[in-house]
Order: structure tokens, then C-alpha cells, then sequence
């Protein structure tokens, strides 16, 4: 194409300053249609991720933050017991202990805190399913707490506080909390059905965790820079165990 437009530009009287400029503009622009499509090849590759979102809404009961997912099957700690269906280092616990735990700001109702009693441990939750949507009441955020998705004992993705906060240091004012919203698109074969929650130090506070089968959130992929309207935060490529 650009020798023939250069051979063009030859019998029409065009000057060979002319030639080389307009050379030069169809190299640039071929590169940058290069870049656009290594771009969306890219995109294209590394579709399959988990989304953060961050935000919920007041909980009636006191807890703080809870999902806005409509039907979503929500565990609330309120009768103060470990369901039967998480293990680990954990513990439901209510108000705060210096050095030891501290209440998501506005929740006094009980609450899990991992690890419990050790320093540093892991708790896992068996969802008894298979999900594409797992939301937390995270307080005081910090870069040593982990959250793992597993499917069929596969790790499908894996966050750190420093995922959701910048900067994670466990402000335990509201600035250092939120209600954290993971998603996965289930079309892809994105699903999940362990959640493993590690803190190597004092420590990953949680409330109101939430799960549900939801449609993909609508066209995440392609959506580009508007989602940082609608709160996201990260998307993290699963990576085999």
C-alpha cells in the first residue's frame, strides 16, 4: 500500500520531501495499529480474571457493611458460633483486643478474626458449591491478609490487602475498610467453591461474607476505563496451585 500511494505521488509531480514525510506517517501509523492490536490481544488473553469491586450497603443489624447482591446467602457470625463448614485458625469474636483483633468500624455484632489463637494461620471455607461471586466486610485492611479462591482444590485467583487498599496498614478507621465484592464470570468456566482466608499477623477481620450465583458482571472486559466508576479496584489472572 505505501509504495503503491509513493508511485502515485511520483507520476502526480509530488517532491521527494513529500514522499519520505508521507512515508513516515504511514510507518507511525502502522505501528500504532500494531500496539492497538497487541492491546486487545492482550485484553483478549487475560479476560479470564477476578474482578474487585469495593462497596456495599448499611446492614440493619448493626454489622456495618453487607452486599448489595440481591438473594445472595449471607453468614452474619450473630449467634457467635463457627459455622460447621469453616476450619482453621479463626474465631468469632465481638468488640476489639489491643494487638490481637479489631471490630470493622460501626460493627457490634460478632465477627470472624483469622488467625485465632495463633499469630499467623489460615482458615478455609468450604462453600458447599460451586459460585461466581464471594463479598466480605473487610476491616482494617493490611497487606499480610490473603484471600484464596479454589475450585475443585485449583487455586482459581488469589488478593492481598494491598489489592483493595493503597496504602493496606491497618487503619482501623473506615478509611481502612470496606466491603470488598470478588467476581467471577462462570461463562468462562469461572468458579469457585473454597474460600481460604491467611493472615501472617494479627489481623484479617471479616464480616457479613456473601455468596451467590450472579449473570457475568455486565461486560467487564469491555467496559475499560468507565469501571472505575463503579468502583474496581483490580483484576488478578488465576494461577494453578
Amino acid at each position: 500500500m505505501v509504495c503503491f500511494l509513493l508511485a502515485q505521488d511520483l507520476l502526480h509531480g509530488g517532491s521527494m520531501q513529500m514522499l519520505l514525510t508521507r512515508e513516515l506517517l504511514f510507518m507511525r501509523m502502522w505501528k500504532l495499529l500494531g500496539l492497538v492490536a497487541g492491546f486487545a490481544l492482550s485484553a483478549t488473553v487475560s479476560a479470564q480474571a477476578a474482578y474487585i469491586t469495593v462497596g456495599g450497603k448499611m446492614a440493619a443489624d448493626g454489622s456495618g457493611l453487607t452486599t448489595n447482591v440481591s438473594g445472595a446467602t449471607v453468614v452474619d457470625f450473630n449467634n457467635g458460633m463457627m459455622p460447621s463448614n469453616y476450619s482453621g485458625d479463626g474465631a468469632v469474636v465481638t468488640g476489639s483486643v489491643g494487638g490481637r483483633y479489631a471490630a470493622p468500624p460501626g460493627d457490634g455484632t460478632p465477627y470472624l478474626s483469622v488467625p485465632n489463637p495463633y499469630r499467623s494461620g489460615s482458615l478455609a471455607i468450604d462453600a458447599g458449591g460451586d459460585y461466581n461471586y464471594f463479598g466480605l466486610y473487610w476491616g482494617s485492611v493490611d497487606t499480610y491478609n490473603y484471600i484464596s479462591f479454589y475450585d475443585d482444590n485449583v487455586l482459581v485467583a488469589s488478593f492481598s490487602g494491598s489489592d483493595v487498599k493503597n496504602p493496606a496498614n491497618g487503619n482501623q478507621g473506615v478509611v481502612g475498610a470496606d466491603y470488598v465484592n470478588f467476581w467471577f464470570d462462570s461463562a468462562l468456566g469461572e468458579v469457585f467453591d473454597k474460600v481460604v482466608l491467611t493472615s501472617t499477623n494479627y489481623a484479617f477481620e471479616t464480616d457479613n461474607h456473601a455468596f451467590a450465583n450472579v449473570p457475568a458482571p455486565a461486560a467487564l472486559g469491555l467496559m475499560g476505563l468507565g469501571l472505575m466508576g463503579l468502583g474496581l479496584v483490580r483484576r488478578r489472572q488465576g494461577q494453578a496451585s
